[in-house]
């Protein structure tokens, strides 16, 4: 009897079930846990949502202290003095007279006063490592003069021109740049003009043709690479007082190119 009772107590014990319909089963306390993770995490990332809306956005103003403002007003008061010294001087301008003349950008303005800051915009040389072409007259001779300790400026060659409008030769086109790649978007704008393809306007900006103008504001300035210390070519450097004209603007242009 004892054996067959000890049987029938096996048979009633049922075995736990591990797949239902050929699917895993999982245990109910298993799914209350995952349930209850599920609901922490939402909650916690709804919270994080939260704070981040609310959260005060930085101004992008950093603390300053006294010295650093002491700074850049006798920086911006020494550039105005000698803005203000070098617009009283006479300017020659033979050399540059009635030639193209290619000006780039080797320092920042940061701390320039407001005068040197719209000369700069006036020669189009907004960023610092741009380069763009100036019709060389007095007035812009005395403006390069002006701005001389940020930019280098000379007469370049024509494989110098020819380089930097076919590598980078942009024009404007609505809010972006479009390079120059093919003569139907220079036909389109300056066909008029009579300049139908790449050579034309490389020509008319070389010898500064009767339509410089309309060539010369086609193209946006040249965005350059900024050269290394040891690749500058000597006698020129980032330095103010190296600034201003430059018979080696081909090389600097190289370089930078």
């Amino acid at each position: 009897k004892t054996c067959s009772s000890q049987t029938g107590r096996e048979r009633m014990v049922k075995p736990n079930t591990t797949h239902v319909r050929g699917l895993p089963v999982v245990p109910e306390n298993i799914l209350r846990k995952r349930k209850t993770t599920a609901e922490i995490k939402a909650g916690r990332e709804d919270r994080l949502a939260r704070e981040k809306a609310n959260k005060p956005k930085k101004t992008g103003k950093l603390f300053k202290k006294a010295s650093a403002f002491i700074k850049e007003y006798r920086q911006s008061d020494r550039s105005e003095r000698r803005f203000n010294r070098e617009a009283k001087k006479t300017t020659s301008s033979e050399d540059l007279e009635g030639r193209l003349v290619l000006a780039v950008r080797v320092k920042g303005m940061n701390t320039a006063d407001p005068k040197t800051k719209r000369v700069l915009k006036t020669l189009r040389l907004h960023q610092n490592n741009t380069a763009a072409f100036v019709k060389g007259n007095a007035g812009t001779a005395k403006m390069l003069r002006l701005v001389a300790p940020y930019v280098v400026y000379g007469v370049p060659e024509l494989k110098t021109v020819r380089d930097l409008v076919l590598k980078r030769g942009f024009t404007a086109k609505g809010n972006r740049h479009q390079p120059l790649s093919s003569n139907q978007l220079i036909e389109e704008h300056l066909g008029a003009k009579g300049l139908v393809c790449l050579e034309d306007l490389i020509n008319e900006l070389y010898n500064v043709g009767p339509n410089f103008n309309d060539a010369n504001h086609f193209l946006v300035p040249f965005k350059m690479q900024p050269p290394k210390q040891e690749d500058k070519p000597e006698g020129i450097t980032n330095r103010p007082k190296d600034g201003g004209p430059s018979d080696r603007i081909n090389d600097l242009v190289g370089i930078m190119n």
